[in-house]
Formats: structure tokens, sequence, C-alpha cells
């Protein structure tokens, strides 16, 4: 979801009880001050970007509903808790939630880009370009939803759409190190290697520890037949990530079938 740019400070409603008895008009003015602008819905949806924050993701979606309760149109309650679905994998809520905060903002740049993650992820993909069309439409300068979008166009097999829009994302942002990693796989799958190689390198530069990325270089030097940092860049990514071993081993073997063919 750009962002997969979500997270607030919270504090919870404390009512401070004065006891008095010499003069208990004063005592219970504080009281009444402390009171008079509270904002209940504020209140929980700051809780429940504290509790997203530490990782509650059930205690935030009790607070942002809490919120929502207190004031229904309440459009980034609405977009915080579709973003918390989408995060335990329940898109339908991510979906619904953030069509209800668009409903109330339909200038919600964020809620449109989080929306057509998720409906990535549920492989409605035209619906996806729809919603990142429109963030981008509000935010020309969005990295994150020119990066979404380029995931749903380079799965509906748009490589040249997908790397227009990985090339937009990291104009604006040089160090978004999965748009280089996914450029380079669309380079890859276009059959431009050594572009591909260049984005996997600098990729690797931002973020050293991402397997894929040292799989992916490593089958991009295997078509190359430089067989030997190859080797290395697969002993890198199952030292990293060993449960990789078998999409590993299966890509291997793509890519040496790939590479008899051309020759």
């Amino acid at each position: 979801m750009a962002p997969k740019g979500w997270l607030f400070k919270s504090i919870f409603l404390l009512i401070l009880i004065v006891a008095a008895t010499s003069f208990p008009a004063l005592a219970q003015k504080p009281k009444q001050d402390q009171n008079a602008d509270r904002n209940p819905a504020a209140d929980y949806y700051n809780r429940g970007n504290e509790r997203q924050k530490a990782g509650d993701l059930d205690g935030a979606i009790e607070d942002y509903t809490f919120a929502i309760t207190f004031d229904s149109k309440f459009a980034m309650a609405w977009n915080n808790r579709g973003v918390i679905h989408y995060m335990k994998g329940d898109l339908d809520k991510a979906v619904a939630d953030c069509g209800k905060a668009l409903e109330f903002k339909p200038d919600y740049a964020e809620a449109w880009n989080n929306r057509g993650n998720a409906r990535l992820d549920k492989g409605d993909l035209a619906g996806a370009v729809a919603d990142f069309d429109r963030a981008i439409a509000l935010n020309h300068h969005y990295a994150q939803a020119y990066h979404g979008r380029a995931n749903a166009r380079q799965a509906q097999k748009d490589l040249d759409g997908a790397i227009a829009d990985y090339s937009k994302a990291i104009e604006i942002n040089d160090r978004f190190a999965l748009s280089w990693h996914n450029r380079g796989t669309a380079r890859k799958d276009k059959g431009q290697l050594r572009e591909a190689v260049a984005d996997f390198d600098r990729a690797l530069k931002l973020d050293p520890n991402r397997a894929a990325t040292w799989a992916h270089r490593g089958l991009t030097l295997l078509l190359q037949g430089k067989d030997a940092e190859a080797e290395r860049d697969f002993a890198r990514c199952l030292e990293l990530d060993p449960d990789l071993k078998a999409s590993l081993t299966s890509g291997i073997d793509e890519a040496k079938r790939q590479r008899s063919a051309i020759h």
C-alpha cells in the first residue's frame, strides 16, 4: 500500500477528579475546562496510531472503530483502519474502509494509493491502476503511487509502462530500493540484461540484505553466461534466506533453459 505513510501520535482520555472542601466551585472548574474542548474521536484516533506503531494491530482497529463511532465522517480513521486491515491480510475490509475514506474526502491521495495496493493484492489490476491514477493526479510527486502503478502494470505484462513508472518513482526518490529492484526485474523480463544488472547493483547498495535481489541479479548474470558471478549471488541469497532454495532452484533451471534456447 504508498503508503506500501501512515502512523501518527496518540493520547488517551484522562479525567482528573479533584476533591476539595473549602472552594468547591474553584475545584470543579479545572475539570470542566479540561473536558470542554476534548474530541473523543481524535483521542481514539491518536491512540490507534500509537497502538499500530507498537504492533498492536487489533488494538489499533478497536480505537479507529471508536473514532469512527464518534465521528462517522472521520476520513483519516477510515483510511488508517483500512491500512491495518491490509497489514492483517483482510483485503476486502481494506478496500471497503479506504473506499469510505474517499467517500468523505475524495481528494485524499493516500487513501487512493492504499486502496490501490489492496486491489492489486486482490488481483484487481484494472481497479488498482485506476486508483493509482487518481493518487498520482492528486499528487504528481507521490513515489509510492508510481511504484504501486508500476507493480500493477508489470502484473499486466505492460513492461514498458512498468519501467516508466518505476523510473518516475526513482526520479522522485532515488533511495527507493524496491523500485530499483522491481525495475531490474521488469528489464530482465524485457531482455535488457545489462540494464537489469545495473538496477540490481543499485538496489543492493541501498538494501544489501534483500535476498530476492541477490537471487534476481544472479539469474540475470546466469542469462549473460556469467556463471561464477551468478553462483556467488545465489550463495548470498541462500545465506540470507534459506527458504528461497526451492524457488531459486526453479529459477535457475528456467534461466538455463532460456539461455540454451538463445544459443
